[in-house]
């Protein structure tokens, strides 16, 4: 009996072990598991520039210059007499609009380049008055309406969503000069308007917020060229604006 009993346990142990590892053998392993399906983790990160290797974009912008100095003279039939100095300022804004470029660099940056045109509603003027003799003679410039041509180009941070850039390009601006001449209650005022080229150089950044949105910052310095305006009767001053600037916009990409 005893016998008996111990072959019966034995073969009772046998089918066990054989269930267990037939049910071991059933049973995924996922961590050692090659042949099975992995997914990869989704990575949450900021937009890149160079997720649309081409694009065009449309914004606005508006800022604020000042620092461009012009040296007013006035030039008479009797020689000619320094008036002052101008320092024209105000704040202008505007839109703009223009089509980027992406290749790759590297380092894990993007190289960005490309055109943009704008226009800018302005409004950036100064005078000076001086005493000359029993006369006062008052001298003045304004610039607005500014169009401008710009190639903008520059290299993003690594991970592609803040872009550092610089712009050169051409402008053309209305350009108003003024003088006036006081003596013994009369006055004689002149003026003249007239639209004149330039360039532009900036440098600057650019965020992107998402997919289509992105903000920008820059620096900026504008030139007009310089020109003799005539009064007439005589009298004549050589102009030559300027002015250095703050902008910051807003840009959509299509």
């Amino acid at each position: 009996m005893t016998r008996q009993a111990g072959i019966r346990q034995t073969g009772v142990g046998r089918v066990l072990a054989g269930l267990l590892l037939a049910a071991s053998a059933g049973i995924p392993t996922h961590a050692g598991d090659l042949d099975g399906a992995v997914s990869d983790p989704i990575v949450l990160g900021p937009e890149r520039y160079s997720k649309d290797v081409s694009a065009f974009y449309l914004g606005f912008s508006a800022g604020y210059g000042s620092g461009g100095t012009d040296q007013f003279g006035l030039a008479t039939n009797a020689g000619t007499f320094p008036i002052g100095k101008l320092d024209l300022s105000g704040a202008y804004g505007g839109i703009r609009g223009g089509w980027r470029g992406v290749l790759p660099a590297r380092g894990g940056r993007d190289y960005v380049y490309g055109f943009e045109i704008g226009y800018d509603f302005a409004s950036l003027d100064d005078s000076v008055t001086t005493q000359i003799g029993t006369t006062t003679v008052q001298g003045g410039s304004e610039i607005s309406d500014v169009l401008s041509l710009r190639f903008k180009n520059g290299l993003t941070n690594p991970s592609g969503s803040v872009l550092y850039f610089v712009t050169v390009g051409f402008v053309q601006g209305e350009i108003e000069t003024t003088n006036s001449l006081s003596s013994g209650g009369t006055t004689q005022s002149f003026a003249s308007d007239d639209r004149r080229n330039g360039f532009v150089a900036s440098i600057g950044a650019e965020h992107q917020l998402n997919d289509n949105w992105s903000v920008t910052g820059e620096f900026e310095y504008v030139q007009f060229q310089s020109k003799v305006v005539d009064f007439g009767s005589g009298f004549s001053t050589k102009s030559t604006p300027s002015y250095q600037g703050i902008r910051v916009g807003l840009n959509y990409k299509f």
